[in-house]
């Protein structure tokens, strides 16, 4: 990012050296023409000679930038010097413009110790040759202010890049934190939109197979054709209701409203009349629009908790309390031990097993937390999100 602000001012300084030339011409040209002028001897030397030093070391700049910072220094410190002692000899001319833009350049280009030594250089060499060198007092008053006023403005101009750096680095720091909040927005959303797919095929899917196989186990043992037709009409309504659920869950991740009290009570319905097990519904609280996500994982936990109960418990007395706490929600579905099923140990054989670790996972994003265990002979799922 330094390098691209850099070479923002580098596509200028073709522009800023040939301006520096100009005004360096402009000064060299009123210094020889001017009273003193340069010369072989005595002032007319220190003259030429400092001239000559100030004029390279303002015009070298743009090399200053490959060497190191101590040749800088030396370099534009004799610079500074020679313009002073040119400005002291020279004092109805410009030449005082050299040492300031000299000074100017060490403020850009250097770091503010080395360019204020740069500088002090040159402001000693006017209050040790004003000694030697007779001048107006105005002469040495504005050769000093010359050097502190191309200091204050280099360092003005080295400030101003360094804010301009930092400010586009910023600006690039924060596009690239947005590209990554969307990335990573976008990854939320497949991940949702994964175990949404996922909860819907796993109970429709589960669900059949169980209805299937115990269709199959009713031909195989009892060979009775109307039970089987039941159960293959049950696995019918099941794959229908199944495409209400995908419905459903479209809806929930458009941030389309869900009721969960009607929803919670259809699926109650639905699983009761499969026959297996014997569900009961209980609403506790005043009820109120939640958030999608926290309304479809309700959802989904009853939903899962109650596919499991049909599988595993066949038969049993199934309790679905949904409670509206000040700040919190509840779900509590509690069933009591198995009693009978026309066969068992074919239904418990279905289904993957990793419909509750889903679950879990799903409440923990939402700040939640699920429980699932053993309670009384029967079995419990306990499902607390905010809300």
């Amino acid at each position: 990012m330094t390098n691209q602000v850099s070479s923002r001012w580098a596509n200028w300084s073709l522009w800023f050296w040939v301006a520096r030339a100009c005004v360096v011409g402009l000064v060299i040209a009123d210094v020889s023409v001017a009273h003193p002028g340069p010369g072989l001897g005595g002032h007319h030397l220190v003259l030429l000679v400092g001239g000559i030093f100030a004029a390279a070391a303002s015009l070298a700049y743009p090399l200053l930038e490959r060497v190191g910072e101590r040749v800088s220094a030396l370099v534009l410190a004799a610079g500074v010097v020679g313009g002073c002692l040119a400005a002291l000899v020279s004092p109805s001319s410009g030449a005082l413009v050299l040492p300031a833009l000299i000074a100017a350049t060490a403020g850009a280009s250097l770091s503010f110790p080395i360019a204020a030594g740069a500088a002090g250089c040159g402001l000693v060499t006017l209050g040790t040759s004003s000694i030697v060198v007779t001048s107006p007092g105005f002469s040495l008053l504005g050769s000093s202010l010359a050097v502190l006023g191309g200091l204050l403005a280099g360092l003005w101009r080295r400030q101003y890049v360094l804010r301009a750096e930092q400010a586009e680095l910023m600006s690039v720091e924060a596009e690239r934190a947005k590209e990554e909040h969307g990335r990573a927005k976008a990854l939320d959303e497949r991940a949702r939109l994964a175990r949404e797919i996922h909860d819907v095929l796993a109970h429709t899917l589960g669900g059949l197979v169980v209805q299937l196989d115990a269709a199959d186990a009713v031909l195989g043992k009892t060979g009775d054709p109307a039970k089987a037709r039941r159960l293959v009409v049950s696995a019918r309504r099941l794959a229908v209701e199944g495409l209400e659920e995908t419905r459903r869950a479209i809806a929930a991740l458009r941030l389309d409203s869900v009721a969960l009290p009607d929803m919670l009570a259809a699926l109650a319905d639905s699983v009761g009349r499969d026959g297996w097990v014997h569900v009961t519904t209980k609403l506790t609280g005043i009820p109120r629009e939640l958030a999608p996500d926290t309304s479809l994982a309700v959802y989904r936990t009853a939903q899962e908790a109650l596919a499991n109960a049909r599988k595993h418990a066949p038969d049993s007395q199934v309790a679905v309390s949904l409670t509206y706490g000040a700040a919190m929600v509840l779900l509590r579905i509690a069933n009591d031990s198995a009693s009978g099923c026309v066969d068992a140990h074919a239904l418990v054989a279905t289904g993957g097993g990793y419909g509750l670790s889903g679950l879990k996972e799903r409440a923990e994003l939402l700040g939640g937390a699920l429980r699932a265990g053993p309670s009384q002979g029967g079995w419990i799922v306990e499902l607390r999100v905010p809300g």
